[in-house]
């Protein structure tokens, strides 16, 4: 482990009204070559700390979001006939999900309270 040292030189300091005078030394600390002698603040560490931890953030809320809803597909739509169910038009339009869970993602589509629908009525079919 190094240490680094100081070392003092002597400043003039100007005078009121006068300019430079070399009779009143002030003395300034300098570190030694190569050394960098830039300190942060608390509050400058706090901005680092919390600019970073924003942008992780953002970053980490986009990737998820990405991978959990995956890319967005288009919907389609289906005009109710007459005699068709809810649970018919879900299993018909959509055959890769589980009923109970094509009914939901209709009935949330279109913005459904119950399995009641309408004949004649536009069902918004989500995209898989």
């Amino acid at each position: 482990m190094s240490t680094a040292t100081a070392s003092f030189i002597s400043v003039p300091l100007p005078e009121v009204g006068r300019g430079w005078s070399t009779s009143t030394p002030r003395v300034v600390a300098t570190s030694p070559a190569g050394t960098s002698s830039l300190h942060l603040t608390r509050r400058g560490r706090l901005a680092i700390t919390t600019t970073v931890a924003l942008a992780v953030a953002v970053l980490a809320a986009t990737l998820f979001s990405v991978g959990v809803m995956g890319p967005a597909s288009a919907a389609s739509s289906v005009v109710v006939e007459p005699g068709t169910t809810l649970s018919q038009v879900a299993q018909e339009q959509l055959p890769g999900l589980p009923l109970s869970q094509a009914i939901a993602d209709i009935q949330q589509a279109n913005r459904l309270s119950g399995t009641s629908i309408a004949v004649g009525q536009e069902l918004v079919i989500p995209g898989r």
